[in-house]
């Protein structure tokens, strides 16, 4: 017996190992690769939703101060105490969820729809806390000190 026959024995014993470390290596690699399309997927989605939250939370923003500077402020200055009566505060909501509405990208809407359900269901909850935020915010201090009324 040569080496070359020994060599060609070796080799041969050893095809069913290196197959089997061979087969073992590609499960693991079409695993691994399972795991980043998962990975790339739901990144996907969780930027898509943060997207549509933050533009939720600007146009709210904008809601606000749209509705305070067109509608509050000159209900306001209309009336003797300087604040606003319950139809008139339902009003504003309605109007700020108004334009809510039509500010709002459809595929935002879309997104917010199906984490949160159908948006009157939770608009106007948004909307107030979103007031209430803006209200008690060091910004609102600081205007009502250099533009006092």
């Amino acid at each position: 017996m040569t080496w070359n026959d020994v060599a060609i024995k070796a080799v041969e014993a050893l095809i069913p190992l290196v197959v089997m470390v061979l087969t073992v290596a590609l499960g693991y690699l079409a695993n691994w690769l399972r795991q980043q399309a998962a990975k790339t997927k739901s990144e996907v989605v969780r930027a898509a939703f943060e997207a549509a939250i933050d533009e939720a939370e600007r146009v709210a923003y904008d809601a606000i101060d749209a509705t305070n500077q067109v509608l509050v402020d000159g209900l306001k200055r209309a009336s003797e105490d300087k604040k606003l009566t319950k139809e008139e505060a339902a009003d504003a909501m309605r109007t700020a969820m108004e334009y809510f509405m039509t500010h709002l990208t459809p595929g935002a809407l879309q997104i917010l729809q199906a984490a949160y359900g159908p948006i009157e269901a939770w608009l106007a909850d948004y909307l107030e806390a979103k007031l209430a935020q803006t209200k008690s915010s060091p910004y609102v201090e600081i205007e009502g000190i250099v533009n006092p009324q």
